[in-house]
C-alpha cells in the first residue's frame, strides 16, 4: 500500500495523544468540548513531528526525479526562417544520449506519499492549529477563569480579556499593513493579505521559540548541574521553604478576609427568596470541604 506508512503514523499519533491525555487529564471532570479541543491540539502537534520526515523524504525523491529529467537541446527545436515561421523543407537532426534508468538513480523511499496527500494534510493541520492557538484555546482559558455566573457573562468576559491582549498585536499589524499598502507598486489583494497574516503569525511564533529556547538551553543544564551539588541544593531548598511559608501565610490571610466577606454577604442575603441568593449558593458550594464561614481566625 502506497500510503501505508502515512496511515500507520497517523494512527500511532492518534493513540499516543489519547494515551497521554488519559494519563495527564481526567475525562470525567472535564467538559467534552475541552477534552476534544485539547486532544486535537496535542494530536496535531505530534502529527507535525511524525509526518515531517515523510514529507522530507518524499520531497527529496521528487527533486531527484526532476534533476534527472533530460533538458531539451538546441538540436531538438525545428529551424525557423527570418520571419519567425517554421521552415517546412528543412530536416531536423536530434542527438540521443544514453541515460541510466530513473529508478536506478533515484530510489523511491519506503515512506513515499502520493502527490497531493501531504499538501491537503498540512492545510488541515496548519489552519486548525491557527484557529486553536489564536481563537479557541485562549477563549476557553479565559472562559474557565471568568467569575461571572452565566454563560453569556463568562463569554463576554473572555472576549474582553482576549480583545485587550490581542489588541496590541492587531494595532502593530495594522500599522505595518498600512505601511505596506502605501509603498509604491504594492497592490494588496486577498492572496497577498493572506501571505502577510501567515508571515506575521510565523514570525511571532519563531520569536517566542527563539526566546524560550534560548532560555531553556541555558537554564536546563544549569539546573541539572546545581541539583547535582547537594550543598547548593540544600541551601536552595531552605530558601524555597521560607518563601513558600511566607506565601502560605499571605494566602491564608486573604482566605480569611474572603470568608469574612462571604459571611457578611450571607447575612445580608439570609432570605431564600433574594434574587442573588442562588449566586451566593454557587460560591458556598465552591468552598473547600470542612471550611465553615466565620470559623477561621
Amino acid at each position: 500500500m502506497v500510503v501505508g506508512p502515512l496511515v500507520s503514523e497517523v494512527c500511532f499519533t492518534f493513540v499516543l495523544a489519547a494515551v497521554l491525555l488519559h494519563r495527564y487529564g481526567n475525562f470525567s471532570q472535564h467538559p467534552l468540548l475541552v477534552t476534544v479541543s485539547v486532544f486535537v491540539a496535542w494530536y496535531f502537534s505530534f502529527t507535525i513531528i511524525f509526518i515531517l520526515p515523510l514529507d522530507v523524504s518524499t520531497t527529496a525523491y521528487r527533486q531527484c526525479l526532476y534533476d534527472q529529467l533530460p533538458l531539451p537541446s538546441a538540436d531538438d527545436w525545428p529551424p525557423s526562417d527570418d520571419n519567425g515561421t517554421q521552415a517546412g523543407n528543412n530536416t531536423t537532426t536530434t542527438t540521443t544520449t544514453t541515460q541510466a534508468p530513473l529508478h536506478a538513480v533515484c530510489v523511491r523511499p519506503w515512506s513515499f506519499v502520493p502527490e497531493g496527500v501531504l499538501q491537503s494534510l498540512w492545510r488541515v493541520v496548519y489552519w486548525t492549529s491557527q484557529a486553536l492557538t489564536w481563537l479557541i484555546l485562549p477563549l476557553m482559558q479565559s472562559y474557565s477563569t471568568a467569575g461571572e455566573f452565566t454563560t453569556v457573562g463568562k463569554l463576554r468576559r473572555a472576549l474582553i480579556e482576549n480583545a485587550i491582549y490581542y489588541g496590541t498585536y492587531l494595532l502593530i499589524f495594522g500599522v505595518l499593513l498600512v505601511y505596506l499598502a502605501l509603498q509604491p507598486g504594492m497592490n494588496l489583494d486577498a492572496a497577498k493579505l493572506k501571505v502577510v497574516c501567515v508571515s506575521a503569525s510565523n514570525t511571532w511564533g519563531l520569536f517566542l521559540l527563539v526566546l524560550l529556547l534560548g532560555y531553556g538551553l541555558v537554564e536546563v543544564p544549569r539546573g541539572l548541574w546545581q541539583r547535582a551539588q547537594r550543598g547548593h541544593a540544600l541551601r536552595h531548598t531552605y530558601f524555597r521553604a521560607a518563601k513558600l511559608s511566607l506565601e502560605r501565610a499571605e494566602a491564608q490571610e486573604r482566605l480569611d478576609d474572603l470568608l469574612q466577606e462571604i459571611q457578611h454577604v450571607s447575612g445580608s442575603l439570609s432570605s431564600g427568596h433574594h434574587p442573588l441568593r442562588r449566586h451566593l449558593d454557587v460560591i458556598l458550594a465552591k468552598l473547600p470541604e470542612g471550611t465553615k464561614v466565620g470559623s477561621h481566625s
